[in-house]
């Protein structure tokens, strides 16, 4: 059933032509801020480095999922990013640029998914780029995580395709639909916590759909699971599965209801109104489906939000699921007031998207999009830069922890990230917890073998001093060296770092990293 008459009367056509407008300046704005940054030749957010050194690997011929070592620890990540991206690299070069094509691409397949299943049910264009204009207003929101040479975007793509085959298409469509989760896997195992909602909802709106969707996706997923594990000797299961088991905690169990999620409340509500309103129309095995597709996006946020390192992004899962609801659901009201109110709130949404709330009592930016501080400065291009230059002053390979791709661009080996290193560590040791052989009681052999080998790898690396020079940055390159003692004694202490702005290298986007500095032979 389409909402035909969703934008038919005066006041509401008005209002609804009006968040057209606002959704088109919305899209407007997301372009300008990808045509601003998507071929920046060094990193905008800390991990990209690292990543383009997954898919540089890929592309020339090496398995992801090794033993770790110092020259690579696989990131906690299923391969479909960094093997779309060692396809593109014979076109676009190795570097940051193929992942983000591969990231911005997934973003508009979102967008396009969305407005299709917003039309279908609505029955109106209007309403549809409204729900994209939404979409892309929460660019800044999620921290400009769009376009950036991530595998987020790469997951919901696949996923929110099943949901809508799910919702608006027959039985034949749930087998694409179950195919469509194995991709979702493979560009992040996070599939798995939000699938079950999409399965059980599936379930309930249609028993045999739902059957047809389950046994699909569980099969294929399955044998890629088993083939990958035993194809890689069991390394695939320790990466994607076993090590993130082993992470700890953030204390985020209030403030995701306090404050990430304040300001996208008007799309919260809607999407909760969406499921009563179909329910209160007798439609209830869809709003019991579209009930469990939002319920379970919002779980899956939450306790992603929850695991060790979550960042603005893992927020993307709800507010995806919320631009799809929200929209429908204010054009299923039939009560004129209801759809005035729904409409404000619609308003209210894009106002929220554009200045924080939250500024008003916690000390953030209060202009969301709009803002500059998602476009590189030209500091950090002139800090990059230095960097890039002192390294091929260097004799031999350097180790970098903090900074992924900038030794494969003057053509020395890569070395293990900052982030796959922490990963590793959490087996034994908690964030700011010390390191104890008790702690290793609760690990598997595999485990034991992967962190143990790790350190022994890399202090005997350190000890025959392979590397020509070690470059740390501050805050964390205290912790590096702590770890690594041993190792270290054969370097000098810190040396000054290559840049004059040592603060200039802090990336636009993820953790704190900055003031390089260098440890030398002695």
């Amino acid at each position: 059933m389409a909402y035909a008459s969703a934008t038919s009367n005066a006041p509401t056509s008005l209002a609804w032509r009006l968040l057209l407008l606002v959704s088109v300046a919305m899209t407007v704005a997301f372009l300008a801020y990808v045509a601003l940054r998507l071929t920046y030749p060094f990193e905008l957010e800390w991990m990209e480095g690292a990543m383009a050194d997954h898919s540089t690997r890929v592309a020339r011929g090496l398995d992801l999922y090794v033993p770790p070592g110092p020259e690579h620890v696989q990131f906690l990540y299923t391969p479909l990013l960094f093997y779309l991206g060692a396809l593109l690299v014979p076109i676009f070069g190795e570097g940051y640029l193929v992942l983000r094509i591969v990231s911005l691409v997934s973003t508009l397949v979102c967008a396009w998914i969305l407005f299709l299943w917003v039309r279908r049910v609505t029955g109106s264009g209007v309403v549809g780029f409204v729900g994209v204009g939404l979409f892309f207003g929460g660019y800044a929101y999620l921290q400009s995580w769009y376009d950036l040479a991530r595998n987020d975007m790469l997951m919901i793509a696949p996923l929110l395709g099943a949901a809508y085959l799910l919702h608006c298409g027959g039985r034949k469509a749930a087998v694409v639909a179950g195919l469509l989760t194995v991709v979702a896997f493979l560009a992040k195992q996070t599939t798995l916590m939000w699938l079950p909602a999409i399965a059980t909802g599936a379930l309930l709106m249609d028993w045999r759909k739902g059957l047809v969707f389950g046994a699909t996706a569980t099969l294929a997923i399955g044998a890629t699971v088993l083939g990958y594990h035993l194809a890689t000797d069991g390394w695939f299961t320790f990466f994607v599965f076993e090590m993130p088991s082993h992470h700890g905690r953030q204390p985020y169990l209030w403030r995701f209801w306090t404050e990430d999620l304040v300001p996208i409340a008007p799309i919260v509500i809607l999407a909760m109104a969406c499921w009563i309103q179909y329910w209160r129309m007798g439609r209830r095995g869809e709003a019991l489906f579209l009930a469990a597709f939002g319920s379970g996006a919002l779980l899956t946020s939450f306790m992603s939000r929850l695991h060790q390192g979550g960042f603005d992004n893992v927020l993307v899962f709800a507010f995806t699921a919320g631009c799809v609801l929200a929209p429908i659901a204010v054009a299923s009201f039939q009560n004129p007031r209801a759809r005035l109110a729904g409409l404000a709130l619609l308003t209210l949404q894009f106002v929220l998207l554009v200045f924080d709330p939250r500024s008003l009592w916690l000390e953030r930016p209060a202009l969301l999009m709009g803002s500059p501080r998602f476009v590189p400065t030209e500091a950090h291009l002139q800090a990059s830069e230095e960097v890039v230059a002192y390294l091929r002053t260097v004799d031999g390979p350097v180790m970098l922890p903090f900074h992924g791709h900038l030794a494969t661009m003057v053509g020395k080996p890569t070395t293990a990230h900052a982030q796959a290193i922490g990963d590793l560590v959490q087996l034994i040791a908690k964030p700011g917890e010390p390191i104890s052989l008790e702690s290793t009681e609760h690990l598997s052999p595999r485990a034991l073998a992967a962190v143990f080998g790790f350190f022994e790898a890399t202090t005997a690396a350190m000890a025959q001093k392979r590397y020509g020079a070690i470059l740390l940055d501050r805050p964390s390159g205290a912790v590096f060296q702590n770890l690594f003692t041993v190792g270290l004694g054969s370097y000098r202490d810190a040396e000054p770092g290559p840049i004059q702005l040592g603060t200039a290298i802090q990336p636009t986007i993820g953790m704190t990293t900055h003031s390089p500095y260098v440890l030398l032979p002695k």
